[in-house]
C-alpha cells in the first residue's frame, strides 16, 4: 500500500527540487526558478507539496488574486470577489502517477487549506483535457476561452471555483 504525505514548507534546497513540475507544461508556461520563488513567497500563497512514498510526484499552489488580477489575462471577466479568491498556478500531478486519482486527492486537499484560510473562490485558466476535466468535477464554473494560450497552441479555459456554500 502506497503512503501519501503532503508537505507545506519549503526547506533549503527544495524548491530547486519542484523544478521537476516545469516540464510537464507547454514550455511557455513553464516557470524559472526565481519565478517560481517569487510567486511562492507572495503574501497569503496556499501551497502542498505531495510524495508517494517519500518520492515526490505532485504539487498544488497559487496566490490571492487581489493586485494579480490586473495582469491577469480574462481578468475582465471576473468582477466581484478578489479579495477573498486565490488564483491557481499549479495542481500538477507528473506524468509517471497520473490516472491513480492522485489529482482528486491533491486538488481536494489545496482547495481544504485555501478553505481553511478564509478564501472562498479558485480562479485559474485550465488546460483542455484533465485539467478541464479535474476542474469540472469540483464544480467550477468555465468563463471564458483564451484560444493559443501564452502561444501554446492550446485553448485554455478560464475557471472559477466556488469555496463553501
Amino acid at each position: 500500500m502506497a503512503v501519501i504525505r503532503l508537505q507545506y514548507e519549503m526547506p533549503a534546497g527544495f524548491l530547486e527540487q519542484t523544478m521537476v513540475f516545469e516540464p510537464v507544461y507547454p514550455e511557455n508556461l513553464q516557470m524559472t526558478l526565481a519565478a517560481k520563488r517569487n510567486l511562492l513567497e507572495t503574501p497569503g500563497a496556499v501551497m502542498v507539496w505531495m510524495f508517494v512514498d517519500e518520492e515526490l510526484v505532485g504539487e498544488a499552489y497559487g496566490i490571492p488574486m487581489q493586485g494579480y488580477a490586473a495582469d491577469m489575462p480574462g481578468a475582465e471577466l471576473v468582477v466581484d470577489d478578489l479579495s477573498v479568491s486565490l488564483y491557481c498556478f499549479s495542481n500538477t500531478v507528473l506524468p509517471a502517477f497520473q490516472k491513480r486519482g492522485l489529482g482528486d486527492v491533491l486538488k481536494s486537499h489545496w482547495l481544504g487549506l485555501a478553505a481553511g484560510q478564509g478564501f472562498r473562490a479558485i480562479y485559474g485558466h485550465a488546460r483542455p483535457g484533465a485539467s478541464q476535466g479535474l476542474n469540472a468535477k469540483f464544480g467550477a464554473r468555465f468563463l471564458g476561452n483564451f484560444p493559443d494560450w501564452y502561444g501554446t497552441g492550446e485553448t485554455y479555459r478560464l475557471y472559477r471555483l466556488q469555496l463553501g456554500s
